[in-house]
């Protein structure tokens, strides 16, 4: 069927129509009068500006203050305030970088601080949840370094259960009726559940120990990975992509959203901690959302849902009336330089978590 853009821009337009709320009942659901909101929008900025001299960032533009502010995040990375201060800039609709500032109205001003304020939050509770998933793999990592023991235990009926699982998923469909890759799930499980620190990442170990290794689990007998292995970062060809590949990562992701799903009930799963794994370790999350329409909650990392939330106009540098003057290659020149700016204040949560 012929794409149609005329149909997407009818059907944006309508479903804004759908979730729009006049702006008596937006001041209304959040309980606030228009001057005290009209106060917030300046105590905000007020704190903004105060941060960024408190730690000698400048503010002459918005290229300066990113500069500036990378550098005292890579000196000071878990400074609450610098990260507040990040956020802020990530989240910007126009209150901040007020390069076209005079086209705001009171109204946009008051709704875009609400939103902004709302997705700063968002972000700081998931950088959080990723500061502290961060140490709990550091904490595995140190704690493989050490010998441990198998314990003598029966896991027949949960290898019954996984077995039937796996063997749903697409690049798996040739352990079915294999023995060797039943005898090994049960290998893999009894070494997890012999002990209570594995046990809960259980999901990730098991999907990572079957979708790194899916040739010597279904041909090797007595095969136990290597968890050591399996709890650093896997870097392969992702990208070159092709029909087959396609296919086996879409069914890489399945399996480990079938795993997560199987056992997100027991207490003893610490599955923001399976999913930062599973995010933070392979590649395979960000080829998601690169190359999929993302309909099912896939784990991300913080650059990604730093992405999903980051506004369009980021990082605009000029005003709309200067953009309008440049010519062709100077309008290159600033989508250059803005994606790479981009890009760099991207690249800098790597120091944050």
């Amino acid at each position: 069927m012929r794409y149609n853009s005329d149909y997407d821009i009818y059907q944006y337009i309508d479903e804004q129509a759908d979730i729009y709320i006049s702006f008596k009942d937006f001041l209304k659901k959040h309980n606030i009068t228009f001057d005290k909101a009209c106060n917030c929008v300046n105590i905000f900025k007020e704190k903004f500006n105060y941060l960024l001299s408190k730690y000698s960032i400048g503010s002459q533009n918005l290229v300066v203050t990113c500069y500036d502010l990378m550098e005292r995040i890579i000196q000071q990375s878990d400074n609450p305030d610098l990260q507040y201060l990040y956020f802020c800039i990530m989240t910007d609709f126009g209150l901040l970088n007020d390069i076209n500032f005079s086209d705001h109205t009171k109204e946009q001003d008051i709704r875009n601080y609400f939103r902004q304020q709302e997705l700063i939050q968002e972000l700081t509770a998931f950088l959080k949840c990723q500061t502290e998933s961060n140490k709990k793999l550091y904490e595995i990592r140190e704690y493989l370094k050490k010998p441990r023991r198998e314990k003598n235990i029966k896991c027949v009926e949960e290898t019954d259960f996984l077995y039937n699982l796996t063997t749903q998923h697409t690049f798996l469909h040739d352990s079915i009726k294999n023995k060797i890759y039943k005898d090994n799930l049960e290998f893999l499980l009894i070494n997890i559940n012999s002990d209570e620190k594995l046990k809960s990442v259980k999901p990730y170990i098991i999907f990572s120990a079957i979708a790194r290794r899916t040739g010597k689990m279904q041909k090797r007998e007595n095969f136990s990975p290597n968890l050591k292995i399996i709890f650093q970062y896997q870097d392969y060809s992702i990208y070159r992509d092709n029909g087959k590949n396609f296919n086996m990562y879409q069914s890489e992701l399945e399996l480990y959203d079938h795993l997560k799903r199987s056992y997100i009930e027991y207490d003893y799963i610490d599955i923001e901690l399976c999913d930062f794994c599973f995010a933070n370790l392979s590649p395979l999350s960000e080829w998601y959302y690169t190359n999929c329409e993302p309909d099912e909650d896939i784990p991300m990392n913080i650059k990604r849902k730093i992405v999903t939330v980051i506004p369009e106009s980021f990082p605009e540098l000029l005003n709309y009336r200067d953009y309008a003057r440049l010519d062709e290659t100077e309008i290159q020149l600033y989508s250059d330089a803005e994606e790479k700016l981009k890009n760099q204040m991207l690249d800098i949560t790597d120091y944050m978590i």
